[in-house]
């Protein structure tokens, strides 16, 4: 699904697509709409206007993915195959894993944005502190996220509530500080290169040629798509190991 959002984001100016979409890149700032609207504007801008199109899909998919993977793994490899155990289970529980999913997504948005403005006048014209705040808000994100890593595949895997989820995800998080660390930490260190790469769209279309950009994003949508299976099997083999 994100790839076909991907397909039509650049497929921004055709004139079947323009009138349907350019209300919603409008959203995002005359600036940005207007840059996206030319070539090879529409590559400098597409790795931030599909950010935040992955964002709209993950609010909408993205717990539910989680939630089906977290079926999948315990059906297949963990004979857990109750009848309360199927797609129409986690099919229930869509509400919950979006409200789960866009909670902690929220969270970690919050803090990328808000710390940036609050320590900019700190880090002008200082490029080793921009580098070395950089990292740090990484590493901070990275820590936020794995504060609430159990929070989604727990509604599937314990049949928890919302609130529940995320009392387990806060609990197994603070009696396993190091290992739910690393575990959010390795496979994210994955998707540093692309996510690298698409920061610098003004870069490569200035030196190499536009269309690389979409290149870029689609082998990050194929990396992403292995590091989040991994990332959710692991946790569920986790919370299924914790449970017996």
């Amino acid at each position: 699904m994100q790839f076909i959002v991907l397909l039509i984001f650049r497929s921004y100016v055709n004139p079947y697509v323009y009138p349907i979409l350019s209300p919603l890149v409008g959203l995002l700032g005359e600036k940005n709409a207007a840059i996206f609207s030319q070539y090879p504007g529409l590559y400098i801008a597409l790795p931030f206007v599909f950010q935040w199109g992955k964002l709209v899909l993950g609010i909408l998919f993205e717990g539910f993915a989680i939630g089906w993977a977290s079926m999948l793994f315990m059906r297949y490899f963990h004979a857990r195959k109750d009848d309360s155990l199927d797609f129409r289970a986690v099919l229930y529980r869509w509400p919950q894993l979006a409200v789960a999913w866009t909670l902690v997504t929220a969270v970690i948005i919050v803090i990328n944005t808000l710390l940036p403005e609050l320590f900019a006048g700190q880090l002008i014209g200082s490029p080793r502190r921009i580098i070395a705040f950089e990292t740090l808000l990484r590493l901070l994100a990275v820590a936020v996220y794995a504060l609430f890593i159990y929070a989604v595949p727990s509604i599937v895997v314990y049949k928890n509530n919302i609130l529940k989820a995320f009392k387990t995800s806060l609990s197994l998080f603070f009696r396993f500080p190091i290992f739910t660390f690393f575990l959010a930490l390795i496979p994210y260190l994955f998707t540093v290169p692309t996510s690298y790469l698409s920061g610098k769209s003004t870069v490569i279309v200035d030196k190499f040629t536009p269309e690389l950009i979409f290149y870029v994003l689609a082998v990050g949508l194929v990396i992403d798509m292995l590091v989040n299976f991994f990332l959710t099997t692991s946790v569920v083999n986790f919370l299924i190991e914790e449970e017996e």
